[in-house]
């Protein structure tokens, strides 16, 4: 019986070229870098047991993964490591072809970096690195680039997001959780990292508080073009009105204006950062 037969049967399997390491999934091996994978929720005794009889093989048990234990909360004690600080590189990845290598390009993903401690899809299409040489933020531009020949060489669409360091192992967890949260929400950016999802995270979360505090000049666009470009130049006056193609002095101009008008002081990274907050709490309702 071939895989199309089989998944007509068995509509909720996929076929991937690696297994699947997560709990309540059993992948069992069709061919070279072929797997058929079924959540055990969903199938009933008989059902796996006929899929076992049609495959001619027994279904194997799934592999322990005691780091993506431990990060779940499966496990509470984590394995054991030397690293003084460790680092999630979580990932997301799209192939675009009918070649699906995961093996392969989880390897020249891992290539990337100095000291890879455990690398894993968790589904078909997303998983993590850990780390025990925290990515430098110096080489976080580079990191773009890379992706692109990554990509390139692989037919691929792939999402990076830098977790935050970590010197005690216990607090990975916790981390794991809230940073895969940050980057499902956001994935506008090839590579995204905890400060630059941290204020949309806030802004979604607390959105109906911060309604109740917004200034309703904050709803006006022109306004909010003028607080995000100042927040993406750090303040940068003369950045923040060429990004706007505006004459310095009408930048001036508008931000002295807006500080009359509402009495938040723009030039005040303080003031700026938490216009910014009301201004992300706007364009998501």
């Amino acid at each position: 019986m071939n895989v199309q037969q089989l998944q007509l049967i068995y509509p909720q399997a996929t076929v991937v070229t690696a297994p699947i390491v997560k709990p309540n999934t059993v992948c069992i091996r069709l061919a070279a870098e072929k797997y058929l994978c079924i959540e055990t929720a969903k199938l009933g005794r008989r059902e796996l047991s006929l899929l076992e009889l049609l495959t001619q093989t027994k279904a194997p048990q799934a592999a322990i993964d005691t780091w993506s234990n431990f990060l779940t909360g499966e496990a509470t004690v984590a394995p054991h490591t030397t690293a003084k600080q460790l680092q999630l590189l979580h990932f997301q990845v799209r192939f675009t072809d009918d070649s699906q290598h995961h093996h392969q390009w989880l390897a020249a993903l891992s290539d990337l970096f100095n000291d890879v401690v455990h690398r894993t899809f968790t589904t078909e299409n997303d998983g993590y690195l850990l780390l025990a040489d925290p990515i430098s933020p110096l080489t976080q531009p580079d990191l773009t680039g890379l992706l692109d020949l990554l990509d390139n060489d692989f037919y691929t669409n792939t999402h990076l997001f830098i977790g935050s360091r970590h010197g005690d192992v216990q607090t990975l967890p916790a981390a794991y959780r809230l940073e895969r949260q940050l980057f499902e929400q956001n994935h506008k950016q090839a590579v995204g990292t905890l400060s630059s999802a941290m204020l949309p995270y806030l802004a979604t979360v607390h959105h109906t508080a911060l309604d109740t505090l917004t200034n309703e000049l904050l709803t006006d666009p022109d306004n909010q073009q003028l607080i995000t470009a100042l927040y993406q130049t750090q303040g940068n006056v003369r950045q923040a009105a060429a990004h706007l193609f505006l004459h310095r002095n009408t930048l001036l101009y508008r931000i002295d204006k807006f500080e009359r008008c509402s009495g938040f002081n723009l030039k005040a990274m303080d003031d700026l950062v938490y216009c910014y907050l009301l201004t992300l709490a706007q364009t998501n309702n």
